[in-house]
């Protein structure tokens, strides 16, 4: 009588530090606390928005990116929502892929985005790069 033995074919993953902090700063963000986020960032981050939105363009700075924060809530009434779909990250960068969802004019959509953020060995982003999967629907809802 013949036995075999089935080969553990399970894979053990770990999430790397920077996706861990990618996650707090979504999180952080989604509570209102600020400063939770601004923890994440490094102090001369830049924060560069895909498209022609009133976000869109880069932020350098803690000010500009609260500035760009503000004028985000502002332009969806506080309806600004996001669901963190994937993420993935190494030393040198974090990335998720999200849905946003909100409401501007009094029109609601949801868009599907990819932000990037290029990390420091100290795990702080230095640069975030946000770009929706549709660029054109994106503007069109938030420019109303």
């Amino acid at each position: 009588m013949s036995t075999t033995t089935k080969p553990d074919l399970s894979i053990t993953t770990t999430e790397h530090p920077n996706v861990g902090r990618l996650r707090e700063g979504f999180a952080a963000f989604a509570r209102g606390d600020l400063d939770a986020v601004r923890a994440t960032l490094t102090d001369t981050c830049t924060w560069t928005n895909a498209g022609t939105s009133p976000i869109a363009g880069s932020h350098t700075g803690w000010a500009a990116i609260q500035e760009m924060f503000g004028t985000l809530i502002n332009t969806t009434d506080g309806t600004f929502s996001m669901n963190v779909l994937s993420t993935v990250g190494d030393a040198k960068h974090a990335i998720a892929v999200y849905d946003a969802t909100s409401t501007v004019k009094g029109v609601t959509a949801t868009t599907r985005f990819v932000l990037i953020d290029d990390m420091t060995p100290e795990g702080k982003a230095s640069a975030v790069h946000v770009l929706a999967y549709d660029q054109a629907a994106a503007d069109a809802h938030f420019n109303g």
